[in-house]
């Protein structure tokens, strides 16, 4: 009898299901876009992990390596920033296939610097060697103050969903065999933190669908989502499942939804939008359309293991 093929976040919690419960230092650990540490009376620290692989995350006749290694930082910048946090350091590991030019992994390098130096992260190490297929891997660190540390844990009934920009443009992108380099929400983020209004935060790697299936996990709710209202310029498939786009969604409550709208378009000029609203669990999780009509909420968001 064969065992059942596992998608990626069944494979996460098998892998992690019998970990040592976590030191008193470990404030947030596994299930989130970062791990959060103890850092002093004022500030917790940030890590996280992700690694880019040829073939995976990028197709090299198709992508820039310059910008193969921006987007190896941006994934990264972003998970901080869905914490309202600000990245500090960084280290590169770089898996390299014997043959490949210098000058190409130069360029890469230099896409990583650039990142580095467009979010103020300084790399601090790292490690090189070899493999049948390219893959960059970086670890980041940031910091976040207590009081402005938002999670994927904290939406309640009755909140109001957000999402910044436009949703579905890297996946049509992709659809294209284009590549693009995701612009990291960073200065969104951290108006939202200190505004102290938002109850959750996430980014949206893996689909609008996909990433609220996780706060509602999470947050042990239910959701509905508009589907008239959610910002889908290319269509709403690929917004609604079409990964990369490292928008930022986050919840707040309903009388405090104009204000964190008002305040983000005025200090940022990006377009926030309300599409939809978290349900008490047992309401269940929903899409529905112009008409009024619920359909079962089904992410087919992207899998590491499944696409």
């Amino acid at each position: 009898m064969k065992n059942k093929k596992l998608g990626e976040f069944e494979l996460i919690d098998r892998l992690t299901r019998d970990l040592p419960n976590f030191s008193k230092d470990v404030i947030v650990g596994i299930g989130d876009d970062c791990a959060v540490l103890k850092q002093g009376d004022n500030k917790y620290l940030l890590v996280t992990c992700d690694v880019q692989i040829e073939g995976v995350h990028f197709l090299p006749a198709v992508a820039e390596p310059e910008n193969i290694g921006q987007k190896a930082v941006a994934v990264n910048v972003s998970d901080i920033a869905a914490m309202g946090g600000k990245p500090t350091f960084c280290l590169v590991s770089l898996i390299i296939p014997k043959n490949m030019e210098s000058n190409y992994i130069d360029s890469i390098y230099d896409g990583i610097k650039k990142s580095c130096k467009l979010y103020d992260v300084q790399i601090i190490g790292g490690n090189i060697s070899s493999g049948k297929q390219l893959a960059i891997d970086i670890f980041m660190i940031g910091e976040v103050k207590r009081d402005e540390l938002l999670l994927r844990s904290g939406a309640k009934p009755g909140d109001k969903l957000l999402v910044t920009g436009s949703l579905g443009l890297a996946a049509a992108a992709v659809a294209l065999q284009q590549h693009s380099v995701p612009h990291c929400r960073l200065h969104e983020a951290s108006i939202i933190a200190k505004s102290k209004l938002a109850t959750s935060m996430i980014d949206i790697s893996d689909g609008l669908l996909s990433e609220i299936g996780h706060v509602c996990d999470k947050s042990d709710v239910g959701v509905v989502i508009y589907d008239s209202q959610v910002p889908a310029p290319k269509g709403l498939e690929f917004a609604l499942n079409g990964g990369e786009d490292y928008e930022l969604l986050l919840t707040v409550s309903s009388d405090m939804a104009d204000k964190i709208i008002e305040l983000v378009q005025k200090k940022s000029g990006t377009l926030v939008t309300v599409v939809g609203e978290i349900l008490d669990k047992t309401e269940g999780r929903w899409i529905q359309s112009i008409d009024g009509k619920n359909r079962p909420l089904i992410s087919n968001g992207w899998d590491h293991l499944a696409n």
